[in-house]
Order: C-alpha cells, then sequence, then structure tokens
C-alpha cells in the first residue's frame, strides 16, 4: 500500500536524489521512474526552503516514487479548535505559535488575519519546535468537503437557480467582498452520494488584489482530489505560477497550502471562487495530472519565459482538461459559430502562430491584438475560464456526456488584514485595458519616484539630480492616496 512522506529534497555529490524525512529521522533515496525524472529538476532539488510530499513506497532506505511531487507548507498536519488562553495560542490543546509572514504592499498576515480563525475549527500546516507547533498554513476545517452545512451560502443563492446566481450575482461586490466563507452544492444526480476514495475534477479562480491592480486579471488553477473517509477533500491545485515576491513554487500545490499559507496562500490577498465536480475518472484526472507536470516544470526552469495570452494559468488549463473531454461552454460547437467576428479575426495573417507573441514592438504589438481578437476570452482570462466551465456544467446534456454527478461551489473569503479587500477579476478587454493602462502608468510613477529616493541617498549623486530628485519626491503621493486611487478604479469591477 502506498504512503506519504514529507521532507526536504536535494542531489549528492553522486548525483542521488535524497528526501531529507523527519518523520524518520533519515534519508531516503529516491528511486524515481523515467517518466517523472524530469520533475525532480534543479529547481526543486535546490529549494531548501520548500518541503514536499511523496507518495510511494519505502524499501529499506529507498523510497520508490509513484507520482511527482506535491508542495505542502511544512512538515505535519494538525487539526482542531484554534483558540487562545492566557495570551496562548493552542489548537486543541496543543500549545502553537505563527510561523514566518512577509510584508507585501505594505500588509501581512496580522492580527486580523489570526482573529479571523479563533474560536473555529481548522487544518494547520506546520512543524513542531519544543513545546510549540509552528504554523505555516491555515484554512477553515469543514469547508473544503463533501458533506455538511457549517457554511452555508448566502440566502440569495437558495431563492434562485444556484448557477444564476453564481454566475450573474456573485461577481458584484456586493456578494464577492463578503468577509464569510461559503459552500453550497450546485447539483447533484438523483440518489448520488460521494464515497470514500472518489475523484474531484477542482477549478479555481482567485480573483483580484485590492492592492495590486496589476493582479486584478485573477489566478486561474486546476486540480484534482479525493473523498476522504469522513467526507473531507484532500487535493491540490497544479499551479502554473512564476516567481516573485510571494515566494510561490510552480508545482502541484496541496490545497490548505495553496489557499492558506501565510505568505503564498491565495487568502491573505485576494477571495477565491472554486468548483469541485465529482464523476471525472480518476484515470483521466492522473493523466492531466503527468501531463500538466511538462508545463510546472517548464515554469519552474526555462529562461527568460514570459505569460501571454496564448500561454497562462488558465490557457494551459483549458488545453489539459481538454484532452479528457471536460471543456468550457466556448468550446461547444455552436457558441463557436455564434461568435463569428473570431472566425473572421482568425484569417488575419498576423494571428497565425501568434499563441507566445508579447506585446514588445510594432508587430509584436500587432501580433498580441489579433491573438485576443481571435481567441475567445474564456480560453486566456482567468474569470471568463472559469465562467464557461460553470455554463457547461450547469447543462444537464453536458454534465451528462462528461460524466459529472455533482457540482459544488466555495467562496473562500479574503482574510481581513490591512491590505485592502479585493473582489472578482475582470472578464471584458474594455475592463483589462483600463486596468492594465492604469497599473503601468502606477508602475512608472512608483519606479520614479523609488529612483529619486536612491539618488537622494547616494552621496555621489550631483547637486542637478538631487534637484530633480526632490521634484519627483515633492509631487509623489502617499501610499494612502495611491491605495484610494487603485480602491476607486477596482470597485469599478463586477
Amino acid at each position: 500500500m502506498s504512503e506519504y512522506l514529507r521532507g526536504r529534497l536535494y542531489k549528492d555529490s553522486d548525483s542521488k536524489i535524497w528526501l531529507d524525512s523527519p518523520k524518520f529521522q533519515k534519508q531516503f533515496e529516491l528511486i524515481i521512474p523515467t517518466a517523472y525524472q524530469f520533475a525532480f529538476d534543479e529547481k526543486l532539488l535546490n529549494s531548501p526552503d520548500y518541503v514536499f510530499e511523496l507518495v510511494g513506497n519505502r524499501d529499506g532506505d529507498e523510497f520508490l516514487i509513484e507520482a511527482t511531487p506535491t508542495l505542502v507548507a511544512d512538515i505535519e498536519d494538525l487539526s482542531g479548535l484554534l483558540h487562545e488562553k492566557a495570551g496562548q495560542l493552542y489548537i486543541g490543546e496543543q500549545k502553537a505559535k505563527l510561523g514566518r509572514t512577509k510584508i507585501i504592499h505594505e500588509s501581512e498576515f496580522d492580527r486580523q488575519g489570526l482573529e479571523y480563525y479563533l474560536n473555529s475549527e481548522v487544518l494547520s500546516q506546520g512543524h513542531y519546535e519544543g513545546e510549540d507547533f509552528v504554523i505555516n498554513a491555515l484554512l477553515q476545517k469543514n469547508l473544503i468537503t463533501s458533506k455538511g452545512d457549517l457554511y452555508p451560502p448566502p440566502l440569495e443563492l437558495k431563492e434562485m437557480d444556484p448557477f444564476k446566481f453564481v454566475l450573474n450575482e456573485l461577481p458584484k461586490n456586493e456578494f464577492s467582498q463578503r468577509r464569510d466563507s461559503w459552500r453550497a452544492v450546485l447539483h447533484c444526480d438523483d440518489g448520488y452520494i460521494p464515497e470514500e476514495g472518489e475523484a474531484i475534477l477542482i477549478v479555481t479562480l482567485s480573483g483580484r488584489q485590492g492592492d495590486d491592480p496589476s493582479s486584478s486579471g485573477g489566478h486561474f488553477a486546476i486540480g484534482m482530489g479525493e473523498v476522504l473517509k469522513d467526507g473531507s477533500i484532500l487535493g491540490e491545485t497544479f499551479n502554473f505560477y512564476f516567481e516573485g515576491e510571494k515566494e510561490v513554487l510552480a508545482g502541484n500545490t496541496d490545497l490548505v497550502s495553496y489557499f492558506g499559507h501565510l505568505i503564498q496562500g491565495q487568502q491573505n490577498y485576494r477571495p477565491s471562487y472554486t468548483i469541485y465536480v465529482y464523476g471525472v475518472s480518476p484515470d483521466d484526472l492522473k493523466k492531466v495530472r503527468d501531463e500538466y507536470e511538462m508545463d510546472l516544470h517548464r515554469v519552474r526552469t526555462e529562461p527568460g519565459l514570459r505569460i501571454t495570452p496564448g500561454y497562462n494559468c488558465a490557457t494551459t488549463s483549458n488545453q489539459h482538461l481538454k484532452k479528457i473531454g471536460i471543456k468550457g461552454n466556448h468550446k461547444n460547437l455552436w457558441e463557436r459559430v455564434r461568435k463569428l467576428r473570431r472566425q473572421i479575426a482568425k484569417i488575419n495573417p498576423l494571428a497565425w502562430r501568434a499563441k507566445g507573441t508579447s506585446k514588445e514592438g510594432l508587430l509584436g504589438k500587432a501580433r498580441f491584438i489579433s491573438y485576443i481578437l481571435k481567441t475567445d476570452l474564456a480560453e486566456f482570462m482567468p474569470r471568463p475560464a472559469l465562467e464557461s466551465f460553470i455554463k457547461n456544467f450547469s447543462s444537464e446534456k453536458r454534465r451528462k456526456k462528461m460524466g459529472i454527478k455533482r457540482v459544488d461551489y466555495v467562496f473562500l473569503s479574503q482574510l481581513p488584514s490591512t491590505r485592502q479587500v479585493g473582489g472578482m477579476s475582470y472578464d471584458s478587454l474594455r475592463e483589462a485595458s483600463k486596468i492594465v493602462g492604469f497599473s503601468e502608468e502606477r508602475s512608472r510613477r512608483r519606479e520614479e519616484e523609488k529612483k529619486a529616493k536612491e539618488v537622494i541617498a547616494n552621496k555621489d549623486s550631483t547637486q542637478e539630480e538631487k534637484q530633480a530628485a526632490e521634484k519627483i519626491l515633492s509631487e509623489a503621493i502617499s501610499w494612502e492616496e495611491d491605495q484610494q486611487m487603485v480602491r476607486e478604479i477596482l470597485e469599478t469591477i463586477d
């Protein structure tokens, strides 16, 4: 029987790959099938700050690998009631404390975030230091589950067609910015009850950040999970994500870490909107996972690789799911015929082989525009991608064709903090153009102010340089004023 093992990866001087396992207090040499060897790349093997979970079988000092690694927030799982006694934090009866956090855009996981979880049942990942359990990820228990009603949906969802609610009402700021998480069953075949071990397809959209317009397009991911004995869901996302200040590493990422990591977790920065789909073949999902790993490996290792309309989190997910017959509404024949403008745009030679083009230069801009005009937004833009899947999953005919028996929805609110609350991401080229233009101008201004401060601080700067820098800084706006401008433009998205 397969087992799960967590630890840190490394390669020795003989090029053997090892997992350092705190649980067994020893190192295991990894025996990796040829099909998976590419995934144990130099990036993974030189990331000592990351913890990986492997599935396979122990054989003495060896561990026989059965799948590519999954990123987790830390070595141990711990669940229970998060509470305080006399200033001491506990999970159940276990003393606990928060692990490392990080200030990003003037905010971090803080006391407000902790209080959001206090006196509620939580899932956590961390490690032990003496008597304390050091928490590196937190998530509400009984939210990502196949049963229970501890987190009921808004009354409005119950009063109308639930699919219409999540498509038409939930994107509005009134609902998309709420601070209470919830889950709901959008559809369930008569008599169907999920059983232990049943496979689940995960499709998730993390919306816009409230403090950063450059992130207002959102982030899209697919993944897979399974139903456990108690009805909870153990799962992961195939996280197509480029390196940045959030310290996210592209790879298969455990759900507790993906949503609840104190630094990397989506819940710190924005709300998330996720569907859990029952009835998809576990073999098909495993196939998608294995093939998607090639893209995750590419994102981790290929120098100069950039996000483009033709190669991003949404396009990659769409393409891999299509291979197993799971697709969004925009892939239906009638929908493609109906959008005649896009069919005409495909005649444009500039749109041919323009999938990976950037906006650099006149030709690059022309090819970029040609590509997005010929391509349905649901193919490359996160919010339309999620909504396209939901539209298809709302159709009884389409569900039967794809073998889908049940569709659940989980809204995961943004954690309270000093960070402005985000919401639903944009879903049109008009909105995207407006927000991106604002974001680029804001970035130019902030970079100009940053350089001006460096000039003032540099004792070798000339008097003329300092005068020019002082003029720039005299016209600079405060962080509070900047955030007000950001809030005003982002609040127009719904």
